[in-house]
């Protein structure tokens, strides 16, 4: 293999550890977005907000085992592997920039499904409240819209330490409305999905590339030496 061959193998590799650690983080990130969301499977509304996090994780699992083909391809120098890995890649490729395109176009509505889920978790406090008291603690929020939706009294889900069962006007004060702190958790995730997801599908598109590129040197260096 010529000195451009080498550089491309060499480099390939490289993208692919990069990869692995991609699928890790991505694993990572959906499975955080999933556990969060979980505790309220039981609205309707869930499905929308939670088809999202379990693709990512869908996803984050497919690089990370793409990605070791593709070290595993580039090292042993191996035609097949290599070629399956950039046809994998590009199928990646497409899904990531659908579900970036999905995430970008329907943001707000995925927001306002968060946003629903959350009014009906307060709508149904007298009834139900674990669910009332999860979302708090999960967010680090108090009240619908403000702590003062409780009146004077607020529970103890509303603080970090509770003293016989309720929280005090002074560790309440400075909490958000779960309203605004979900808000808040949806416009900072979106963000790393649109952004991160942009910068990983432009590494996956190099890599496509010199994978198919290194495939067919591979293939061109068995020929010659068959002859």
């Amino acid at each position: 293999m010529d000195c451009g061959g080498v550089f491309v193998k060499y480099v390939l590799f490289i993208f692919n550890i990069l990869f692995v650690i991609c699928g890790i983080l991505l694993i990572t990130f959906g499975s955080i977005m999933v556990s969060t969301i979980k505790d309220f499977s039981s609205m309707d509304e869930t499905f929308t907000a939670n088809s999202v996090a379990i693709i990512i994780l869908v996803l984050g699992c497919l690089i990370f085992l793409v990605a070791f083909m593709g070290c595993c391809g580039a090292i042993r120098e191996d035609a097949c592997c290599l070629t399956t890995y950039s046809s994998v890649m590009m199928v990646l490729l497409i899904s990531q920039l659908v579900l970036i395109i999905y995430v970008w176009v329907d943001h707000v509505q995925i927001q306002q499904s968060l946003e629903k889920i959350v009014e009906t978790i307060w709508q149904q406090r007298k009834t139900d409240s674990i669910l009332l008291d999860t979302m708090q603690r999960t967010f680090k929020c108090c009240g619908l819209h403000r702590f003062s939706d409780y009146g004077v009294s607020y529970p103890a889900s509303c603080c970090d330490s509770p003293s016989n069962g309720t929280c005090g006007l002074t560790s309440v004060m400075l909490r958000p409305g779960c309203l605004d702190a979900v808000d808040s958790f949806w416009d900072t995730n979106v963000n790393i999905i649109k952004y991160a997801g942009l910068g990983v599908t432009a590494i996956e598109l190099v890599a496509f590339i010199f994978g198919c590129c290194l495939a067919n040197q591979t293939r061109n260096s068995a020929r010659r030496q068959n002859y």
